[in-house]
């Protein structure tokens, strides 16, 4: 998940080539801070359940995106791209030290897809990535609208990556949130992995319009 914005190629997998295109403004679909919490409250924001997840640091920043509809926190100082290829838009991050984390977000549409479609999809992104041995296992659902996985793999190098990846449906909507580190860094970083997932949140009902 290191060379994530070099590799957008993988972005095309996640479609297969049947994505909707993007607005013309695509600027406008880029996750960033959120400096107005009584706009974001506003909306009706489908979380995971309070029962599945760890409650962030009162320090973090929450980072949006109004037009793909979707929210999620991070700690202070996390660095972030972003792009958009057909039709997917893509969020890359690095959480800097003492976490050493990375998160990768795909946003887009297609109303045909499952939760389980979309975990279908993960392997396939990570080996066009150059990732190989590549496991997706404990597929767990959390609601309705979301799904919890381990992803691990390891680069062409030989380094291991290990993390956890959470897929979500929101009716058109579809996301698919992979955070991870270095394999012998993720004990000490599950924690905040699992806080990282967990803080994510759709605009909207969710696939089960069920809030």
């Amino acid at each position: 998940m290191k060379r994530i914005l070099l590799l957008l190629s993988a972005v095309a997998l996640l479609t297969g080539g049947c994505a909707q295109k993007p607005a013309a403004n695509t600027a406008s679909s880029t996750p960033a801070p959120n400096t107005s919490p009584a706009a974001s409250s506003a909306k009706t924001t489908k979380k995971l359940p309070e029962s599945k997840v760890n409650p962030v640091p009162a320090d973090w920043i929450t980072m949006s995106d109004e037009v793909r509809g979707y929210e999620f926190k991070v700690p202070k100082g996390t660095e972030h791209k972003t792009d958009t290829v057909n039709g997917v838009d893509v969020y890359a991050a690095n959480v800097p030290a003492p976490y050493d984390i990375n998160v990768l977000i795909f946003a887009f549409k297609d109303k045909t897809l499952t939760k389980d479609d979309l975990m279908k999809k993960v392997e396939a992104a990570l080996q066009s990535m150059g990732e190989k041995d590549i496991k997706v296992t404990d597929v767990k659902e959390l609601s309705d609208d979301y799904s919890i996985a381990n992803i691990s793999s390891v680069d062409e190098k030989g380094k291991a990556t290990k993390g956890k990846v959470l897929v979500g449906t929101d009716v058109t909507d579809n996301y698919i949130v992979m955070i991870g580190t270095d394999a012998d860094k993720f004990s000490a970083n599950e924690k905040t992995i699992d806080e990282i997932w967990g803080s994510f949140g759709m605009y909207s009902g969710g696939s089960s319009g069920n809030s």
